[in-house]
């Protein structure tokens, strides 16, 4: 069992190809990863009705990238922090960190929990909601919040709302609608990717939009007034890090330190760190320093102000009709 999992070099395994490849019943399967789970030489994730398993070596880390951490992050001006906390990972432990730029903080926090990833820096509340479905990561670092807006076009006759789905844009359009800033009767429409919202509003599509820095630039520039600011309603967090389990808790705990100390430095004169994080993301250099203005860091992870954070997550994150326009196949 061990040597069929060694050589997938440390990638992630369906349990059913295990049963097959080594010609034994499906409960003798089960009883080793059992086993092997509790000795903590792999770990295991649930993805729909499927288990995933990932060999770990003896520190629980993964086999075949021991001493490289894959950050996932959603494309934005926000983690210039990111290059302070690098350079720090290799000081002190001699580890390379290597970014992974998502367009959704839904494909950032699923590659994390499909174990591509061994850090994410997404939003609260998508980290929230999928601890509550798969619960093989810890959140164990805060970050930034700030660089959110609600805008309107005035002049765009469509009753449409456009904003990321199940994120911190998703949170602030809720209260918003909450608050009676947005209309009630407005619709939602989720994009994907910046691309998605820049063709909406060329085609007059766009009334409201809950955007992140730079995004909100461009609709700014085209006509757009600023609403008002995600921090106006008591948003806190934005953006937390967050941990795969097969990162050994001591290596958690060492990169939550170093971590923290990365976010009390970056704060003292964070321009100093634009260069590296900005060729990372694309971003040109002067917009990352325009963003530097918008985000407000918040490197202290508190038990308290996330259960007030977690409180204002309403029942309707993601928004049940466009969900259920796109999910349902069969009305009766």
């Amino acid at each position: 069992m061990l040597e069929a999992l060694r050589m997938s070099a440390g990638e992630l395994v369906p349990q059913s190809y295990l049963h097959k490849s080594l010609k034994i019943s499906r409960s003798r399967v089960s009883e080793i990863l059992d086993e092997l789970e509790r000795e903590g030489l792999i770990s295991r994730v649930k993805v729909g009705n499927q288990y995933l398993v990932k060999l770990l070596d003896f520190r629980g880390e993964p086999t075949g990238r021991l001493r490289v951490f894959h950050v996932g992050l959603v494309w934005s001006s926000e983690y210039p922090f990111l290059t302070i906390f690098a350079k720090k990972v290799k000081e002190k432990l001699n580890a390379i960190i290597k970014t992974v730029v998502f367009t959704s903080s839904i494909q950032a926090t699923r590659a994390l929990v499909l174990g591509d990833l061994e850090l994410a820096l997404t939003p609260a509340i998508t980290q929230i909601h999928f601890y509550s479905a798969f619960k093989n990561f810890r959140i164990i670092g805060g970050g930034a919040y700030g660089g959110s807006k609600v805008l309107v076009k005035d002049s765009v006759s469509a009753h449409t709302t456009y904003s990321s789905e199940l994120s911190t844009m998703d949170l602030v359009r809720s209260l918003s609608v909450r608050e009676g800033i947005i209309p009630a009767e407005t619709s939602t429409r989720y994009f994907r990717n910046p691309e998605e919202i820049l063709k909406a509003i060329s085609a007059g599509a766009v009334k409201y939009a809950v955007v992140w820095h730079p995004i909100y630039r461009r609709l700014e520039g085209a006509g757009y007034r600023e609403v008002l600011k995600g921090e106006d309603l008591e948003v806190m967090y934005c953006c937390t890090l967050a941990a795969s389990t097969i990162v050994s808790e001591e290596t958690r705990r060492a990169l939550s330190n170093i971590y923290r100390e990365s976010l009390e430095e970056y704060r003292k004169a964070p321009e100093r760190w634009v260069d590296w994080y900005s060729l990372q993301v694309g971003i040109p250099r002067d917009v990352v320093l325009d963003g530097v203005r918008e985000y407000k860091i918040n490197p202290v992870l508190s038990k308290t102000d996330l259960r007030r954070y977690a409180s204002k997550i309403p029942v309707e994150i993601p928004n049940a009709d466009t969900v259920l326009s796109e999910v349902l196949e069969a009305e009766e």
